[in-house]
């Protein structure tokens, strides 16, 4: 047996991260290089390829190892602390499953990071850290930015999640734990759940992984708020699921860490399960509860976009860590009234020179979408220096007919590295096509986010994406573009990281 619950001290010597992390990726291959579709809800997909029904009895997929020790009695001595492996849970229902869309991250994030392994129960299998959604390749959950903020905040630990999240589920039934591991009664969702996991863990023991499960990250809770008798026993239940996880897996002081739903819409309820979940967070030190409240929704006012997707992942891991878990969710420097002109149209780059009054990191670049039924043509968004006109950033808004995008206000955005910028003033521009549909707007009653201030409007004769010189000086011109942005914490209010 492999599992080490031991928190070790961090001051122990460890080797390098980069070269760590590489030594450890090469020993888990099991299905890391191939690639295929997710089976689909309910199902997992076998280390042969076969698409399987997850079993509800809770059996692991993958044998665990029987064979006798050499020594013929179990080693008990510690591991070097840099072998172990933290490991964290993700589980809940369609918020945790996740429905923000894949264009709405940056990049270096849509694809595969190996740094971190994630075993998802749509795989059955350990692959790189990757959008896993039951929604389908192009959507992700919390799982993204959850195992990135882990990783970068110790890049010397090894870090796995596993992940099961099952949409429209309810806690007081689908996620009933059982009252004792092997009675046979707990409900389909948290079989699922102990099968992922059981499975996921008999791999890194098979491997001579020693690892210890260092927090859970659940959200959950709308389906139990649409029915009274559900929402007033989810205190209770969910007292008994995080009893229940740290009995079945070994983890008696696991780090619990939930986002509080916010479904207002549709959750008569919604209140008294809130209510449910921040006292069985004030009950334990090792519980904590995250506020969703603010979070960018889509339509059906349920569901978090992407900006609000990445979000509730930095924040669950946060907390988890102990840095908090209260970040801020990417604003708007720009939001539209409902007073604006719309008289021209032919090929420019139209947009305007900002002024930022303290330093910034920008997380999206946005073109309106005047229609409010997506982008017609590809459009590419910059920002230059307004000092010397140096290009700092760009990205393409794809067309609706090739990529779905995530609209917030009359924007839609697509994700970016992040790029800070310090205070100063910057040209933003987009561009616009001859008797598009994709109109542009001036002349606009606007708002403006805290610290950021419009100058003059700005454009440019050309379909080519170049630097914006003609002014124009009317009032709120040319939207256009815009974009996301995180206030950049002084060293002072930074949280502190004890890794």
């Amino acid at each position: 047996m492999v599992r080490h619950e031991a928190w070790l001290a961090h001051a122990v010597m460890r080797l390098g991260g980069s070269m760590k992390r590489l030594l450890w990726l090469g020993l888990l291959t099991v299905g890391c290089g191939q690639q295929s579709e997710p089976c689909g809800e309910g199902f997992a997909r076998t280390d042969d390829g076969d698409c399987v029904e997850l079993d509800p009895s809770g059996d692991s997929a993958v044998p665990e190892d029987t064979a006798p020790s050499d020594s013929g009695s179990e080693d008990t001595s510690l591991p070097p602390v840099e072998d172990v492996v933290d490991v964290y849970l993700l589980a809940g229902q369609s918020n945790m499953d996740g429905g923000g869309l894949v264009s709405g991250l940056a990049p270096s994030i849509q694809i595969s990071q190996e740094d971190v392994l994630l075993f998802w129960s749509g795989w059955w299998q350990w692959r790189g850290l990757a959008p896993a959604s039951y929604w389908g390749g192009a959507y992700f959950g919390p799982e993204v930015t959850f195992g990135r903020r882990i990783a970068d905040a110790d890049p010397t630990q090894k870090v796995a999640l596993i992940k099961h999240a099952v949409s429209g589920t309810d806690l007081a039934q689908c996620w009933y734990p059982g009252e004792s591991p092997d009675d046979g009664t707990a409900g389909d969702c948290y079989a699922g759940f102990k099968a992922t996991v059981d499975a996921a863990l008999a791999v890194l023991e098979a491997e001579g992984q020693t690892f210890r499960i260092a927090g859970m990250a659940w959200m959950q809770g709308e389906s139990d708020a649409t029915y009274e008798p559900w929402a007033l026993s989810y205190q209770q239940n969910l007292t008994d699921l995080i009893y229940r996880v740290r009995e079945d897996f070994s983890a008696p002081t696991m780090p619990f860490s939930m986002g509080k739903i916010d479904c207002a819409a549709h959750c008569a309820y919604r209140d008294i399960v809130r209510g449910a979940q921040q006292a069985v967070a004030d009950e334990s030190q090792s519980v904590t509860a995250v506020e969703t409240a603010d979070l960018p929704q889509v339509a059906d006012l349920l569901h978090f976009d992407a900006s609000g997707m990445r979000t509730l992942g930095q924040r669950l891991a946060e907390s988890i860590l102990g840095m908090g878990g209260d970040r801020a969710t990417p604003q708007a420097a720009v939001t539209l009234g409902d007073s604006f002109l719309s008289n021209y149209t032919g090929d420019y780059i139209v947009g305007y020179v900002f002024e930022l009054e303290n330093a910034i990191r920008i997380t999206d670049l946005g073109v309106l979408d005047f229609g409010l039924d997506g982008i017609s043509e590809g459009t590419v968004v910059a920002i230059w220096d307004e000092v010397n006109g140096n290009l700092l950033l760009k990205t393409t808004v794809p067309s609706a007919k090739s990529v779905h995008t995530s609209l917030l206000d009359r924007w839609r955005y697509v994700g970016v590295e992040d790029l800070e910028l310090q205070p100063g003033r910057y040209v933003i521009g987009s561009q616009a096509y001859n008797q598009s549909p994709d109109r542009y707007i001036h002349n606009a009653k606007v708002g403006l986010a805290e610290g950021v201030r419009w100058i003059e409007g700005r454009h440019a004769v050309g379909v080519t994406l170049q630097y914006p010189t003609y002014v124009t000086p009317a009032e709120a011109s040319w939207f256009g573009p815009n974009f996301l942005f995180e206030e950049v914490p002084s060293q002072d209010e930074l949280p502190p990281n004890d890794f």
